[in-house]
């Protein structure tokens, strides 16, 4: 190796270095921001401004994410705000959620950071449909008009070569009853997120996905169990008196289990807690 091609490695590296740290202040001073705005936004009593700010502060997160040195970025100031990997390190997600006054509880944001083969690191902002979309058990849908949800797990399923993601997220429904979803995404050949699937459940069959509604008072656990390979979730049952109110459902002391197997999402119920 030549002098001359050593000094160029080296003013090369010292380039790369200098710019990776640039982008890490910008991301610190970004987050501070951003962190500010949704202090902000909370603090906002009319839901207007409490949209109008979030609004803000997702548009200005959108932009930082934008750099590729976001996606392994801690965000350790932003509370508020749900980030998490997939298992294969190749998705990260954003979600949180603004609280509102107008009986719907709840406005979502989120972001999906995704590793595309052919075009690298692709940032996708999602789009709150806000339940305008009835029955979103029998719909798929995309990043304009997404569930909305605050995420807390994702989950690589399925082969390699085409993976499919669970993501188990959390809705507060109303003032009476909360939700939590199981949702699927994947990403077309376009590298665009898709939102839905092929699910079973107790009672159905050919669900887009699983939306369980129980009242504001219980806690309901839904993750995925990397032993067993499928998510885990307590049963809900209701009164015979109730059954079909959401209001009255919690968990019943019994546990259902979902698994994904050759495009489809199966139901199993009953699962063995000491196997869990």
């Amino acid at each position: 190796m030549t002098r001359k091609t050593l000094y160029i490695i080296v003013a090369l590296m010292t380039i790369s270095i200098a710019a990776r740290a640039q982008d890490s202040l910008v991301l610190k001073f970004g987050e501070e921001s951003v962190s500010a705005k949704l202090a902000k936004c909370l603090e906002a009593t009319a839901d207007d401004d409490r949209r109008s700010l979030a609004d803000e502060a997702a548009s200005e997160l959108h932009q930082l994410l934008q750099y590729e040195a976001a996606f392994f970025y801690n965000f350790d100031s932003l509370k508020n705000i749900s980030t998490i990997y997939s298992d294969d390190q190749k998705v990260r997600v954003f979600s949180f959620a603004v609280p509102l006054n107008n009986g719907k509880k709840y406005l979502y944001h989120g972001f999906i950071m995704h590793y595309d083969e052919d075009d690298g690191l692709r940032v996708t902002r999602l789009t709150d449909d806000e339940k305008k979309t009835r029955n979103p058990q029998f719909v798929d849908m995309q990043a304009s008009n997404w569930y909305g949800a605050v995420y807390y797990q994702v989950q690589q399923v399925g082969s390699r070569r085409s993976p499919v993601y669970a993501l188990c997220g959390w809705d507060g429904a109303d003032l009476f009853t909360n939700r939590k979803v199981l949702e699927q995404l994947t990403f077309d050949e376009d590298g665009n997120a898709k939102f839905g699937g092929s699910f079973e459940t107790e009672h159905s069959d050919g669900l887009h996905r699983i939306v369980f509604e129980f009242t504001e008072k219980a806690v309901m656990s839904l993750q995925y169990d990397p032993r067993l390979k499928m998510v885990v979730g307590d049963h809900l049952s209701a009164p015979a008196q109730y059954v079909h109110n959401p209001r009255f459902y919690g968990p019943d002391m019994s546990f259902d289990g979902y698994y994904y197997d050759k495009g489809k999402w199966n139901y199993e119920p009953d699962i063995d807690v000491k196997l869990w």
